[in-house]
C-alpha cells in the first residue's frame, strides 16, 4: 500500500510540474507575441485606474453581488497589459456563481488614464418547482444491473428550488419525497451576513425513513431488505458558519445532531449496523472543510485546480453513541492542450478511526464522488483508501442552439459539447476487520479504464456514456449524470 500511495504522490508531484511549466510557457509564449524591445509600445505597460462599473442585465441580482466577484474594482489600478487575462478570470468567477448564463465584460475608454468597465450578465431561471422521480440507489447501473431496474425503488414528490433569493445569491431548497425513501428537508443557504460579504450561514435539517434498506454488503455488493415497516428513521439538523476572506478559498465550519434508529430485525441480521447489536446511535458533529477552488467552471472544469481538505469528529462527549475521526484530502488539476485536447487528474485520500466502525459509518469506495470506473457495481469499504483518476479527452463538437418558439428566454439558447474520451482508475482499499463474505475487493490493488463520451449541456447537465473494463477483466456500458472529476 505504502508503494502505491508514494508512487501516486509523485505521480500528483510530475502533475504540479506540468503544471508550472505550462504556466512559464505562457510566460514565454506571452513574450514571444511582443514585438521586438524598440517597437513596444509602451502604454501597454502603462498603469490604469477602473472608474465606473455599470452593470446590464441583472434584473434580479443586486449589485453587490456581482462587484463582491470582481478584481477589477472601481478605484484599483492595473497595468494594461494585465486587463485582458483579470478579465477573463472575472468573467469565469461570475459563471461559477452559477447566477449566470452568459457574462461580456467590456472596457470603455474615459482617459489614457482611466477606463470604465461595462459588465451585461443574462441570468438564469431561478425559480424551480419540480417533481421528484428518481432512483434510490446510489447509481443508474446499480438499480439497472443489480436491482433488475425495479421501478419500485423509486423515489417520488416534488421539490422547490429557487436560486439566488432575494437577490443576494440564496437558495431555498424543500423537499417532500415519498416512495422507495420518505424524505422531508429544508435547506437554507445564506452566501453573505456582513457588509464585506466574507462570512455566511448554512442551515440544514432533514428527516428520513426507509422500508427497504441496505443492512451489509455481500461480495462487494449491496443487500437489501424490504418491510412493510420502517427499517430505519434518521433525523439531522446542522448550521455551518461560512468564511470566503478571498476568491478562491473557503472555509466550512459545521455543527450538527443526528439521531438514527433501526427495526430489530436490521440489528439481528448485522449486529455490526450501529455495533454490538445496537438499535439507535446518537451523536454530535462537528466539521471543518477547506476547499481553494481555481477551476475555469465548476460544472465541467477543463482548466484549473480543485483543492479540499476536511477533517470531521463524530461524538462530542454527550449523545456520543459513535465516537470516530475522519479526514479526507483531494486534489485535482485540469490542464487544456493543444487542438482541443484535455487532460485531468484527480487523488483523493481518506482515513479514519478507530479500526472498529459501524457498518453504517464506514467509508467506502463506490459511492460519489469516490469511485473506480469499471468498479461501477460494487462497493468496498474500509478504514482508509486511496484512489487516483485520469481523463484524457477531445473536443468533438459545440454548438449553441437558438429556439425562439421558448416562451423562457433563459431556455432558448441550447449549449450542446461533446467530448471523446479514454480514463484510467485505480485506488487502494485497506479494510482491518473484513467480513468473510466480503472480503474479494479489501486490501488489494484496484484498477479500470475505457472510453466514453460526455454530452454537456445547459444548467449543469452532464451526461456520461462509458464502457469500461477492471483488472478483473469484467466489463459493462455504464451511464451517469455527473462529471467524472
Amino acid at each position: 500500500m505504502y508503494r502505491l500511495i508514494f508512487s501516486l504522490l509523485v505521480l500528483l508531484w510530475g502533475s504540479a510540474e506540468f503544471l508550472g511549466a505550462q504556466d512559464s510557457t505562457d510566460n514565454i509564449i506571452l513574450a514571444k507575441s511582443l514585438p521586438e524591445t524598440s517597437d513596444i509600445d509602451s502604454s501597454l505597460f502603462q498603469d490604469v485606474q477602473i472608474g465606473n462599473v455599470f452593470i446590464t442585465g441583472n434584473r434580479k441580482t443586486k449589485e453587490k453581488i456581482i462587484l463582491r466577484e470582481l478584481t477589477l474594482k472601481p478605484g484599483t489600478v492595473f497595468s494594461r497589459i494585465d486587463l485582458p487575462i483579470i478579465i477573463q478570470k472575472d468573467k469565469e468567477k461570475l459563471i461559477n456563481t452559477r447566477l449566470f448564463l452568459e457574462v461580456d465584460i467590456q472596457l470603455i475608454e474615459r482617459s489614457p488614464e482611466v477606463v470604465d468597465l461595462i459588465i451585461q450578465v443574462k441570468e438564469r431561471w431561478y425559480f424551480f418547482p419540480s417533481p421528484i422521480f428518481k432512483l434510490a440507489d446510489r447509481s443508474f447501473n446499480e438499480w439497472w444491473v443489480n436491482q433488475g431496474h425495479d421501478f419500485s425503488r423509486v423515489n417520488y414528490g416534488v421539490r422547490l428550488k429557487q436560486y439566488n433569493f432575494r437577490g443576494r445569491r440564496e437558495t431555498v431548497n424543500i423537499i417532500g419525497q415519498f416512495g422507495f425513501t420518505k424524505t422531508l428537508a429544508l435547506n437554507y443557504v445564506i452566501p453573505a451576513i456582513d457588509q464585506k460579504q466574507r462570512n455566511g450561514l448554512i442551515f440544514n435539517i432533514a428527516y428520513q425513513g426507509q422500508k427497504n434498506l441496505a443492512y451489509r454488503s455481500t461480495e462487494n455488493k449491496q443487500t437489501f431488505l424490504e418491510s412493510d415497516d420502517l427499517l430505519k428513521k434518521s433525523f439531522n439538523a446542522s448550521i455551518t458558519w461560512t468564511h470566503r476572506y478571498s476568491f478562491y478559498n473557503k472555509h466550512f465550519f459545521t455543527f450538527g445532531i443526528n439521531r438514527s434508529s433501526i427495526h430489530d430485525t436490521i440489528a439481528q441480521l448485522n449486529p455490526n449496523y450501529f455495533l454490538d447489536g445496537k438499535t439507535q446511535q446518537r451523536y454530535l458533529t462537528i466539521s471543518y472543510l477547506f476547499t481553494r477552488d481555481l477551476r475555469d467552471n465548476i460544472s465541467y472544469p477543463l482548466k484549473g485546480l480543485h483543492l479540499s481538505l476536511r477533517a470531521e469528529k463524530n461524538g462530542l462527549g454527550i449523545y456520543d453513541d459513535l465516537n470516530r475521526f475522519s479526514m479526507r484530502a483531494s486534489y485535482a488539476q485540469y490542464f487544456p492542450l493543444k487542438n482541443n485536447f484535455f487532460l485531468s487528474s484527480r487523488i483523493t485520500g481518506v482515513t479514519s478511526f478507530p479500526k472498529k466502525q459501524a457498518y453504517n459509518n464506514t467509508e467506502a469506495i463506490g459511492y460519489r464522488p469516490d469511485e473506480i470506473r469499471g468498479y461501477d457495481l460494487n462497493v468496498v469499504e474500509g478504514q482508509n483508501y486511496i484512489i487516483h483518476k485520469i481523463s484524457f479527452k477531445k473536443l468533438l463538437f459545440f454548438k449553441e442552439q437558438h429556439v425562439k418558439s421558448v416562451p423562457v428566454p433563459q431556455f432558448q439558447t441550447i449549449p450542446i459539447a461533446v467530448y471523446l474520451k479514454t480514463f484510467f482508475d485505480s485506488g487502494y482499499v485497506n479494510n482491518e476487520f473484513t467480513d468473510p463474505e466480503n472480503t474479494a475487493l479489501s486490501n488489494r490493488y484496484l484498477f479500470g479504464g475505457g472510453i466514453g463520451l460526455d454530452i454537456v449541456t445547459y444548467y449543469d447537465m452532464v451526461i456520461r456514456l462509458e464502457y469500461s473494463m477492471n483488472d478483473r477483466a469484467d466489463t459493462g456500458f455504464f451511464i451517469n449524470v455527473r462529471a467524472d472529476l
